[in-house]
Order: C-alpha cells, then structure tokens, then sequence
C-alpha cells in the first residue's frame, strides 16, 4: 500500500536526514577581518532544510493518522473534542520518533533558525503519543539547551532588530516548554533537573511574565497570565 510504501522509504532515509541535523564543525570556518574575527556556518543551510524536512515528514504522517500533527489544546477555538495524544507516528519506522527526538536535542542548541525551526517541530512531535515518550528520554538534553537560550545575554549595544529577534526566540522557546509540561507525563517532567529548569529559569524574573502570556495562551485564556495556571491547562488536557 502506499502507506507502507512510506513507512519503507522513511525507513531508508530517515538517518541520512537526521545526519544533515548535526553540526559538522569541519564547515565552520573562522575569517579574520583585522581586528574582527568572523565565523562563517557552511552548513547552517544544509540543517536548516533538514528540519524543515523532518517537519514535512512528521505532518504527512499525521496527514494520514488518527487525530493527525495539528491536534490543539482545548480552548483555543478548534476542535475540543481531540483525544489527549494521537497515535500518529505509529504509522512511522519504530525509530523514526527516536530520531526526531535526538534531532530535537541538537537543534534546540543550535543556531537562531534552527532553534526556532526545533522549537515548532517540538510541538508537533508532543501531539503523539510515541513523540512525547521519545522527547522525554532526552528531556535534560533539550531543558540544558533551553537554559542556554532563556539566559542568554544580550551585547549592551545590541540594535533593536537583536532585541527583537531574541523575544521571537524566547517566545518560540517559551511555548514549547508548555508543550513539554502539558504533554509528557508527570513522572518525566517530575525530576530535580527538569523542576530545577522551571524554577530558576522559566520563573525567573527575566522571563516569567512571557511564560505567563504562553501558558495563558495554551488555555486559550489571553495574554498576561489570564489567571490560567501551567496545572489548570495540565488539568484540562489530561480530563
């Protein structure tokens, strides 16, 4: 069937795509321009392509599974009636979530493009049931590399365009760790590195009020907190 047909050639060429995920530090390149010195990514573009590949691979999984890759949370003005997880990436190789989970990892540490790319393929990996449990086996790699991205500081004579950028990151960053506190089960998201990560860096000062706006946003209750609570949208998905 053409389904299998699929499943056979994902199969085939799903660890040549993930290997175009990982930074090949003989690409990079360091130009000596007097007293700068700047660092050229030869293959930057290359892992670009590639997550958006995995992506593509993912929805046309979902396109053709039970509840599909665009699953919502409740409240956000689709369809409430989805189940809790899809079991879309059945359909896939037995390896295939494990893969994209690993790609998740490297890519949420990468450069801006690619981390923005990883966070929007995290989301739609959480939407399956096999995702999430593969996304939780390397759930400290992706909180270590989040930590990176959520501390990082900007240069005092940053420009506007920087600081801009750098929200959208946060942004994109912020919203899928609600994803990973939603989706994955407690016992995951329950340990001393995960909670340790939420704690002091997700509630700290620095980004607490846009981690307010993204949980308000997965409950569908608005900006600014909205007085919708990271356990109250737990709670709702989960019932």
């Amino acid at each position: 069937s053409i389904v299998v047909d699929k499943k056979n050639w994902i199969e085939t060429v799903s660890p040549l795509l993930f290997a175009q995920t990982i930074i090949d530090p003989s690409l990079i390149t360091v130009v000596d321009l007097g007293p700068f010195k700047h660092t050229v990514d030869g293959g930057l573009e290359t892992r670009k392509t590639a997550f958006e590949c995995v992506g593509t691979v993912v929805n046309a999984f979902g396109s053709t599974g039970t509840g599909g890759a665009g699953g919502h949370l409740p409240g956000d003005g689709t369809n409430a009636e989805v189940s809790n997880f899809s079991d879309f990436l059945g359909a896939a190789p037995a390896s295939f979530p494990d893969g994209v989970a690993s790609a998740i990892a490297t890519g949420a540490g990468d450069h801006y493009d690619v981390k923005m790319l990883t966070h929007a393929l995290l989301c739609k990996v959480l939407k399956s049931k096999l995702g999430a449990e593969a996304v939780g086996e390397k759930l400290k790699e992706i909180a270590a590399a989040m930590t990176k991205t959520l501390t990082q500081k900007m240069k005092s004579d940053a420009v506007k365009q920087e600081i801009d950028r750098n929200s959208d990151l946060v942004r994109s960053c912020l919203k899928a760790v609600v994803g990973l506190t939603i989706r994955l089960p407690r016992h995951v998201t329950e340990t001393e590195d995960f909670d340790e990560f939420i704690t002091k860096v997700v509630r700290s000062e620095k980004v607490v009020k846009q981690f307010e706006e993204a949980v308000a946003a997965a409950g569908g209750g608005g900006g600014g907190g909205g007085g919708v609570t990271l356990q109250a949208v737990r709670r709702a998905w989960r019932s």
